[in-house]
Protein backbone atom coordinates (compact mmCIF):
# COMPACT_ATOMS: atom_id res chain seq x y z
CA UNK A 1 0.00 0.00 0.00
CA UNK A 2 1.08 3.49 -0.89
CA UNK A 3 2.51 5.88 1.30
CA UNK A 4 -0.66 8.42 -0.41
CA UNK A 5 -3.47 5.59 0.46
CA UNK A 6 -1.59 5.22 3.85
CA UNK A 7 -2.63 8.76 4.38
CA UNK A 8 -5.81 9.16 3.01
CA UNK A 9 -7.15 5.77 5.03
CA UNK A 10 -5.72 7.47 8.21
CA UNK A 11 -7.98 10.31 7.70
CA UNK A 12 -11.04 8.30 6.58
CA UNK A 13 -10.14 6.33 10.42
CA UNK A 14 -9.39 9.93 12.59
CA UNK A 15 -12.90 11.20 10.63
CA UNK A 16 -15.04 8.54 11.59
CA UNK A 17 -13.64 8.31 15.08
CA UNK A 18 -14.43 11.45 15.75
CA UNK A 19 -17.63 11.54 14.70
CA UNK A 20 -18.67 8.80 17.05
CA UNK A 21 -16.30 10.20 19.77
CA UNK A 22 -16.31 13.65 19.29
CA UNK A 23 -14.68 14.74 22.76
CA UNK A 24 -12.29 13.00 23.86
CA UNK A 25 -12.87 13.25 27.44
CA UNK A 26 -16.22 10.60 27.00
CA UNK A 27 -14.69 8.27 24.99
CA UNK A 28 -11.02 6.76 23.42
CA UNK A 29 -10.85 6.33 19.98
CA UNK A 30 -7.11 5.82 19.47
CA UNK A 31 -7.04 3.53 16.34
CA UNK A 32 -4.48 3.82 13.81
CA UNK A 33 -3.71 2.24 10.53
CA UNK A 34 -0.36 0.54 9.80
CA UNK A 35 0.95 -0.90 6.57
CA UNK A 36 2.24 -4.76 6.78
CA UNK A 37 4.88 -6.64 4.97
CA UNK A 38 2.67 -8.07 2.36
CA UNK A 39 1.23 -4.49 1.55
CA UNK A 40 -1.90 -4.87 4.12
CA UNK A 41 -3.46 -2.18 6.17
CA UNK A 42 -3.58 -3.01 9.89
CA UNK A 43 -5.98 -1.77 12.12
CA UNK A 44 -4.27 -1.19 16.02
CA UNK A 45 -5.27 0.62 18.93
CA UNK A 46 -8.68 0.87 21.14
CA UNK A 47 -11.49 2.55 21.60
CA UNK A 48 -14.64 2.15 23.81
CA UNK A 49 -17.34 2.05 20.70
CA UNK A 50 -17.51 -1.09 19.54
CA UNK A 51 -19.49 1.00 16.74
CA UNK A 52 -16.28 2.58 16.00
CA UNK A 53 -14.48 -0.44 14.18
CA UNK A 54 -17.34 -1.82 12.53
CA UNK A 55 -17.68 1.87 10.81
CA UNK A 56 -14.31 1.92 9.96
CA UNK A 57 -13.99 -1.46 8.62
CA UNK A 58 -17.43 -1.09 6.66
CA UNK A 59 -15.94 1.97 5.05
CA UNK A 60 -12.47 0.79 4.10
CA UNK A 61 -13.35 -2.62 2.80
CA UNK A 62 -14.86 -0.62 -0.11
CA UNK A 63 -11.77 0.16 -1.30
CA UNK A 64 -8.86 -2.33 -3.20
CA UNK A 65 -7.18 -2.22 0.98
CA UNK A 66 -6.75 -5.74 2.28
CA UNK A 67 -7.92 -5.13 5.80
CA UNK A 68 -6.90 -6.68 9.46
CA UNK A 69 -8.26 -5.80 12.02
CA UNK A 70 -6.31 -6.00 15.97
CA UNK A 71 -8.47 -2.93 16.93
CA UNK A 72 -9.04 -3.37 21.15
CA UNK A 73 -12.39 -2.44 22.13
CA UNK A 74 -12.65 -1.38 25.66
CA UNK A 75 -12.97 -3.41 28.17
CA UNK A 76 -11.50 -6.19 26.99
CA UNK A 77 -14.29 -8.37 28.88
CA UNK A 78 -12.44 -11.61 27.26
CA UNK A 79 -9.17 -10.89 29.50
CA UNK A 80 -10.99 -9.69 32.48
CA UNK A 81 -15.02 -10.08 33.34
CA UNK A 82 -15.03 -7.58 36.50
CA UNK A 83 -15.29 -4.70 34.35
CA UNK A 84 -17.93 -3.03 36.63
CA UNK A 85 -17.78 -1.67 39.79
CA UNK A 86 -18.90 0.21 42.33
CA UNK A 87 -17.46 2.97 43.95
CA UNK A 88 -16.65 2.15 47.61
CA UNK A 89 -15.61 5.82 49.82
CA UNK A 90 -18.49 8.15 50.45
CA UNK A 91 -16.23 10.47 47.89
CA UNK A 92 -13.04 9.35 45.28
CA UNK A 93 -10.77 11.14 43.55
CA UNK A 94 -10.53 11.04 39.52
CA UNK A 95 -7.50 11.79 37.90
CA UNK A 96 -6.19 12.91 34.53
CA UNK A 97 -3.45 10.33 34.33
CA UNK A 98 -2.38 7.24 37.07
CA UNK A 99 -0.55 9.42 39.09
CA UNK A 100 -1.46 11.16 42.60
CA UNK A 101 0.33 14.23 41.10
CA UNK A 102 -2.18 14.42 37.88
CA UNK A 103 -4.62 16.78 38.00
CA UNK A 104 -8.01 15.81 39.16
CA UNK A 105 -10.76 16.03 36.52
CA UNK A 106 -13.69 14.80 38.77
CA UNK A 107 -14.76 12.68 41.64
CA UNK A 108 -17.47 10.08 42.09
CA UNK A 109 -19.31 9.17 45.49
CA UNK A 110 -20.48 5.95 47.26
CA UNK A 111 -22.38 3.32 45.30
CA UNK A 112 -21.82 5.22 42.05
CA UNK A 113 -22.05 1.99 39.02
CA UNK A 114 -19.00 2.58 36.79
CA UNK A 115 -17.13 0.81 33.95
CA UNK A 116 -13.33 -0.61 34.24
CA UNK A 117 -11.66 -0.17 31.27
CA UNK A 118 -7.80 -0.52 32.41
CA UNK A 119 -6.16 -1.91 35.47
CA UNK A 120 -2.05 -0.47 35.48
CA UNK A 121 -0.15 -0.65 38.76
CA UNK A 122 -3.19 -0.28 41.39
CA UNK A 123 -4.86 2.29 39.28
CA UNK A 124 -8.43 1.75 37.29
CA UNK A 125 -9.34 3.50 34.12
CA UNK A 126 -13.08 4.40 34.84
CA UNK A 127 -16.23 5.53 32.79
CA UNK A 128 -18.56 7.23 35.32
CA UNK A 129 -22.71 7.30 34.86
CA UNK A 130 -22.00 10.75 32.16
CA UNK A 131 -19.81 8.55 30.02
CA UNK A 132 -16.71 10.66 31.79
CA UNK A 133 -12.96 8.99 31.77
CA UNK A 134 -10.39 9.24 34.38
CA UNK A 135 -8.20 7.37 37.02
CA UNK A 136 -9.12 6.44 39.88
CA UNK A 137 -7.10 4.37 42.68
CA UNK A 138 -8.04 0.58 42.75
CA UNK A 139 -8.74 0.11 46.21
CA UNK A 140 -11.83 2.32 46.06
CA UNK A 141 -13.46 0.99 43.64
CA UNK A 142 -15.48 -2.61 44.09
CA UNK A 143 -14.73 -4.75 40.64
CA UNK A 144 -17.90 -6.90 39.80
CA UNK A 145 -19.14 -9.30 36.91
CA UNK A 146 -22.01 -8.15 34.98
CA UNK A 147 -23.83 -10.76 37.36
CA UNK A 148 -22.96 -9.20 40.95
CA UNK A 149 -23.64 -5.51 39.21
CA UNK A 150 -26.91 -6.95 38.03
CA UNK A 151 -27.94 -8.19 41.71
CA UNK A 152 -26.96 -5.01 43.54
CA UNK A 153 -29.20 -2.99 40.52
CA UNK A 154 -32.14 -5.75 42.25
CA UNK A 155 -30.80 -5.04 45.45
CA UNK A 156 -33.22 -3.20 48.05
CA UNK A 157 -30.95 0.10 48.50
CA UNK A 158 -30.97 3.52 49.98
CA UNK A 159 -29.73 7.01 48.88
CA UNK A 160 -28.35 9.31 51.36
CA UNK A 161 -30.41 13.09 51.66
CA UNK A 162 -28.08 15.05 53.41
CA UNK A 163 -25.06 16.81 52.86
CA UNK A 164 -22.66 14.84 55.41
CA UNK A 165 -23.10 11.92 57.97
CA UNK A 166 -21.20 9.27 59.51
CA UNK A 167 -22.48 5.32 58.71
CA UNK A 168 -22.03 3.31 62.44
CA UNK A 169 -20.91 0.12 63.50
CA UNK A 170 -23.88 -0.38 65.89
CA UNK A 171 -27.25 1.76 66.49
CA UNK A 172 -25.43 3.05 69.38
CA UNK A 173 -23.23 5.10 67.57
CA UNK A 174 -19.82 4.36 69.30
CA UNK A 175 -17.89 2.98 66.68
CA UNK A 176 -17.68 4.70 62.92
CA UNK A 177 -17.86 2.56 59.99
CA UNK A 178 -17.69 5.60 57.58
CA UNK A 179 -18.93 8.10 55.94
CA UNK A 180 -21.30 9.43 53.35
CA UNK A 181 -22.15 12.85 51.44
CA UNK A 182 -25.00 13.48 49.19
CA UNK A 183 -26.47 11.39 47.00
CA UNK A 184 -24.44 7.86 48.00
CA UNK A 185 -26.06 4.67 47.41
CA UNK A 186 -26.05 1.80 49.69
CA UNK A 187 -27.68 -1.40 50.03
CA UNK A 188 -30.12 -1.79 52.66
CA UNK A 189 -30.07 -4.73 54.54
CA UNK A 190 -32.24 -4.72 57.43
CA UNK A 191 -34.13 -1.65 59.74
CA UNK A 192 -33.30 -1.02 63.04
CA UNK A 193 -35.63 1.22 65.72
CA UNK A 194 -34.63 5.04 64.03
CA UNK A 195 -31.66 3.37 62.09
CA UNK A 196 -31.24 1.60 58.45
CA UNK A 197 -28.69 -1.40 58.60
CA UNK A 198 -26.70 -0.66 54.96
CA UNK A 199 -23.98 -2.79 53.03
CA UNK A 200 -21.18 -0.83 51.26
CA UNK A 201 -19.91 -2.40 48.11
CA UNK A 202 -17.00 -4.33 49.83
CA UNK A 203 -19.12 -5.79 52.32
CA UNK A 204 -18.65 -4.00 54.89
CA UNK A 205 -21.82 -2.97 56.98
CA UNK A 206 -22.81 -0.74 59.28
CA UNK A 207 -25.99 1.58 60.01
CA UNK A 208 -27.12 5.18 59.23
CA UNK A 209 -30.15 7.63 61.24
CA UNK A 210 -32.88 6.81 58.80
CA UNK A 211 -34.05 10.45 58.54
CA UNK A 212 -30.67 10.63 56.51
CA UNK A 213 -32.10 8.03 53.74
CA UNK A 214 -34.79 7.22 51.79
CA UNK A 215 -35.90 4.38 49.39
CA UNK A 216 -33.52 4.51 46.38
CA UNK A 217 -36.07 3.01 44.25
CA UNK A 218 -39.17 5.04 45.56
CA UNK A 219 -36.68 7.88 45.30
CA UNK A 220 -35.79 7.67 41.61
CA UNK A 221 -39.60 7.04 40.24
CA UNK A 222 -40.69 9.89 42.83
CA UNK A 223 -38.30 12.62 42.36
CA UNK A 224 -39.53 15.89 39.88
CA UNK A 225 -36.82 17.89 38.42
CA UNK A 226 -38.46 21.59 38.60
CA UNK A 227 -37.28 25.13 39.30
CA UNK A 228 -38.31 25.15 43.07
CA UNK A 229 -36.47 21.81 43.96
CA UNK A 230 -33.75 23.03 42.05
CA UNK A 231 -33.25 25.84 43.82
CA UNK A 232 -33.88 23.70 46.88
CA UNK A 233 -30.94 21.47 46.38
CA UNK A 234 -28.51 24.18 45.10
CA UNK A 235 -29.09 26.11 48.45
CA UNK A 236 -28.50 23.18 50.57
CA UNK A 237 -24.57 23.85 49.33
CA UNK A 238 -24.41 27.27 50.52
CA UNK A 239 -21.26 28.45 51.82
CA UNK A 240 -19.55 24.90 50.99
CA UNK A 241 -16.16 25.13 50.06
CA UNK A 242 -14.46 25.37 45.99
CA UNK A 243 -12.55 22.80 44.83
CA UNK A 244 -11.28 22.03 41.04
CA UNK A 245 -12.45 18.98 40.06
CA UNK A 246 -14.42 18.16 43.06
CA UNK A 247 -18.25 17.35 42.52
CA UNK A 248 -19.04 16.23 45.98
CA UNK A 249 -20.74 17.97 48.74
CA UNK A 250 -16.41 18.01 50.14
CA UNK A 251 -16.21 20.42 47.71
CA UNK A 252 -17.76 21.43 44.03
CA UNK A 253 -16.24 23.01 40.97
CA UNK A 254 -18.36 24.64 38.62
CA UNK A 255 -19.81 22.55 36.77
CA UNK A 256 -19.36 19.81 39.82
CA UNK A 257 -22.26 21.84 41.37
CA UNK A 258 -24.47 21.93 38.61
CA UNK A 259 -24.35 18.54 38.12
CA UNK A 260 -24.45 16.98 41.68
CA UNK A 261 -27.72 19.85 42.00
CA UNK A 262 -29.56 18.12 39.56
CA UNK A 263 -28.50 14.74 39.99
CA UNK A 264 -30.16 15.11 43.50
CA UNK A 265 -33.43 16.07 40.92
CA UNK A 266 -33.06 13.00 39.21
CA UNK A 267 -30.79 14.11 36.16
CA UNK A 268 -27.70 13.15 34.85
CA UNK A 269 -25.97 16.04 33.12
CA UNK A 270 -22.17 15.75 31.63
CA UNK A 271 -19.59 16.44 34.02
CA UNK A 272 -17.48 19.61 32.36
CA UNK A 273 -19.09 23.46 31.45
CA UNK A 274 -18.69 23.27 28.08
CA UNK A 275 -20.23 19.76 27.68
CA UNK A 276 -23.37 20.39 29.31
CA UNK A 277 -23.53 23.97 27.15
CA UNK A 278 -24.26 21.91 24.52
CA UNK A 279 -27.36 20.03 25.51
CA UNK A 280 -30.75 21.33 26.44
CA UNK A 281 -33.26 23.94 25.24
CA UNK A 282 -31.28 27.78 24.24
CA UNK A 283 -33.01 30.49 26.00
CA UNK A 284 -32.20 33.95 24.44
CA UNK A 285 -30.74 36.34 26.41
CA UNK A 286 -29.75 39.13 23.69
CA UNK A 287 -31.87 41.78 25.02
CA UNK A 288 -32.26 40.12 29.02
CA UNK A 289 -32.85 37.73 31.71
CA UNK A 290 -36.59 37.82 31.33
CA UNK A 291 -36.98 34.72 29.78
CA UNK A 292 -35.16 32.94 32.23
CA UNK A 293 -36.80 30.72 34.75
CA UNK A 294 -35.32 29.06 38.17
CA UNK A 295 -33.11 25.97 37.17
CA UNK A 296 -31.72 27.21 33.80
CA UNK A 297 -28.07 26.38 33.58
CA UNK A 298 -25.73 29.95 32.58
CA UNK A 299 -22.39 30.03 31.00
CA UNK A 300 -20.02 31.97 31.29
CA UNK A 301 -16.98 32.35 29.57
CA UNK A 302 -15.41 34.25 26.59
CA UNK A 303 -16.32 34.34 22.41
CA UNK A 304 -13.67 34.17 19.47
CA UNK A 305 -14.90 33.86 15.45
CA UNK A 306 -18.88 32.67 17.05
CA UNK A 307 -16.70 29.86 19.25
CA UNK A 308 -17.54 29.65 22.50
CA UNK A 309 -15.01 29.22 25.45
CA UNK A 310 -16.88 28.26 28.07
CA UNK A 311 -15.14 28.40 31.44
CA UNK A 312 -18.08 28.76 34.32
CA UNK A 313 -21.50 27.90 34.81
CA UNK A 314 -24.36 28.97 37.55
CA UNK A 315 -27.59 27.66 38.09
CA UNK A 316 -30.35 30.56 37.35
CA UNK A 317 -32.46 31.25 41.37
CA UNK A 318 -34.79 33.60 39.95
CA UNK A 319 -35.17 37.61 40.43
CA UNK A 320 -31.37 38.39 38.66
CA UNK A 321 -30.11 35.50 41.21
CA UNK A 322 -28.07 32.48 40.60
CA UNK A 323 -26.01 29.99 42.46
CA UNK A 324 -22.38 28.98 41.60
CA UNK A 325 -19.47 27.83 42.69
CA UNK A 326 -16.65 30.67 42.53
CA UNK A 327 -14.44 30.67 45.70
CA UNK A 328 -17.56 28.80 47.74
CA UNK A 329 -20.88 27.98 46.60
CA UNK A 330 -22.74 31.52 46.67
CA UNK A 331 -25.37 33.71 45.02
CA UNK A 332 -24.92 36.54 43.03
CA UNK A 333 -26.55 38.49 41.16
CA UNK A 334 -27.07 40.26 37.08
CA UNK A 335 -28.75 43.61 38.60
CA UNK A 336 -25.99 46.38 39.13
CA UNK A 337 -28.25 47.40 42.45
CA UNK A 338 -27.96 44.22 44.28
CA UNK A 339 -25.05 44.01 47.26
CA UNK A 340 -24.17 40.93 45.51
CA UNK A 341 -23.89 41.94 42.19
CA UNK A 342 -21.24 39.98 40.25
CA UNK A 343 -19.98 42.53 37.17
CA UNK A 344 -17.43 40.37 36.29
CA UNK A 345 -20.48 37.05 35.94
CA UNK A 346 -22.04 39.80 34.17
CA UNK A 347 -19.55 40.72 31.16
CA UNK A 348 -18.74 37.32 30.58
CA UNK A 349 -21.94 35.94 30.41
CA UNK A 350 -22.09 34.23 26.71
CA UNK A 351 -25.70 31.56 27.14
CA UNK A 352 -28.49 29.93 28.71
CA UNK A 353 -29.59 26.54 28.51
CA UNK A 354 -32.63 25.12 29.95
CA UNK A 355 -32.82 21.20 31.21
CA UNK A 356 -35.93 20.98 32.07
CA UNK A 357 -38.46 19.69 29.66
CA UNK A 358 -35.64 18.61 27.47
CA UNK A 359 -35.10 14.91 28.78
CA UNK A 360 -34.73 13.40 25.34
CA UNK A 361 -31.88 15.36 24.65
CA UNK A 362 -28.71 12.47 25.08
CA UNK A 363 -27.09 14.89 26.87
CA UNK A 364 -29.75 14.72 30.13
CA UNK A 365 -30.77 11.47 31.19
CA UNK A 366 -33.24 10.94 33.75
CA UNK A 367 -31.72 8.53 36.34
CA UNK A 368 -34.52 6.19 35.96
CA UNK A 369 -33.80 5.69 32.74
CA UNK A 370 -30.35 5.10 33.29
CA UNK A 371 -29.32 1.14 32.37
CA UNK A 372 -26.27 1.48 34.77
CA UNK A 373 -28.42 2.00 37.92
Amino acid sequence: MSMENSSLSQKVIDSISAGFIPDRRMGIRDIKGRTGGDGELILTGETTSPQIADAIIKALSNTSIKLIDSILILPDTLVNNKYTGLVTLSVINIRKLPDHRAEMVSQAVLGTPLKILKNQSGWLLIQTPDHYLGWTESFSVESMTMTAMTEWRRSDRVITISNSGWIYSSPAESEITGDFVSGCILERVGVTGGFTKVRLPDGREGYINNRFVTEFDAWRRDVRCTGDNLVRSASAFNGLPYLWGGSSSKGFDCSGFSQMVYYLNGIILLRDASLQELHGMKVDISQGYGLLLPGDLLFFGTKENSRLHVTHVAIYKGDSEFIHSSGRVMISSLDSTRGNYSGYRKQFMLSARRIIGAEDDPGIVHIKMHPWY
